[in-house]
């Protein structure tokens, strides 16, 4: 009898054991799909505030002032108005569900938004972070991170360029446009925008003094680089001056200086400081950059001095 009483005893044992407690985490659960309906609801602009509580709190980019189910619609409703298009995309979603030792429910996502600014057409990537508390089938508190500084910078662009007056209007259309140019190496698109003896030095030496010139110049580069690229950093316009920060790119595909294509990338950063006549035409730019950059990535040695 005394055995029965053990054996009964362990296999009760061994049985509660093997009860499965509360799941502790997962990648599905209708919390899950329900967070999942809730991104979907926001890339259709469909806000549902069903699937808030109505105390629910949210909070983006804060530990203060939270935002009510209502103050949540409009929030994203007054941003909608700076892009023609916006949502998360599908790709490389990842969700979670997880029950803490307080027994609180929370769901995580990474996603990755993308936004088209209406302002000038430049499309924004950002990697977000959302959590989502749940409280008897509702989510009751939201908290989202992301580093909107791209955002920002992008609309304090448009906004600098909406107030900028006429002759400032028509020099920043000549660089974009010059910008455009180095990019496609248009040079019909380039001279367009240059007067006819435009001058350009690069370290203070003179290596352009009409449209010409300057054609060959491009020529050198987009020959040795054939996606050789121009991205300005900043533009500061300042009477009839403009002054320049970027950065250019490219793949050695062909002779460079004297030296065979290595297949080898590039990434160079300079200033250049343009002159404009009264019509908005480019007449001289000041470039300055340092050349070594270029050699080392490239494999060379630089030129020794004659």
């Amino acid at each position: 009898m005394k055995k029965l009483i053990i054996i009964g005893l362990t296999l009760a044992f061994i049985t509660a054991c093997q009860e499965k407690g509360p799941e502790r985490y997962t990648q599905d659960s209708p919390q899950i799909n329900t967070i999942k309906q809730l991104i979907g609801n926001y890339n259709n602009k469909t806000y549902d505030m069903s699937i808030y509580a109505d105390t629910s709190k949210t909070y983006y980019n804060a530990k203060e002032n939270p935002l009510s189910p209502e103050e949540v619609i409009a929030y994203h409703k007054e941003r909608d108005m700076a892009y023609a298009q916006r949502s998360f995309l599908d790709k490389d979603q990842e969700y979670e569900m997880v029950l803490t030792d307080d027994g609180e429910t929370w769901v995580n996502c990474w996603l990755d938004w993308q936004g088209t600014l209406a302002g000038n057409g430049q499309v924004v990537n950002i990697p977000i972070h959302l959590t989502y508390r749940f409280q008897d089938g509702k989510i009751v508190r939201e908290v989202g991170m992301w580093d909107p500084s791209a955002i920002m910078l992008a609309l304090q662009e448009i906004e600098m360029k909406n107030s900028m007056s006429a002759d400032e209007k028509a020099i920043q259309a000549t660089i974009d446009n010059v910008t455009k140019a180095w990019n496609a190496n248009d040079k019909e698109l380039m001279y367009a925008n240059l007067v006819k003896n435009v001058t350009r030095t690069a370290n203070g030496v003179t290596i352009a003094k009409k449209q010409s010139d300057y054609g060959d110049f491009m020529d050198i580069y987009h020959s040795a680089f054939p996606d050789f690229k121009v991205n300005l950093d900043k533009t500061v316009i300042d009477g009839n001056k403009a002054y320049l920060n970027w950065t250019c790119t490219g793949t050695n595909k062909g002779e460079f200086m004297g030296n065979p294509p290595t297949n080898k990338k590039i990434e160079t950063h300079g200033f250049s400081v343009w002159m404009f006549d009264t019509e908005g035409k480019a007449a001289r730019e000041d470039a300055f950059y340092d050349n070594l950059v270029v050699y080392e990535q490239l494999g060379y040695s630089m030129p020794t001095p004659k």
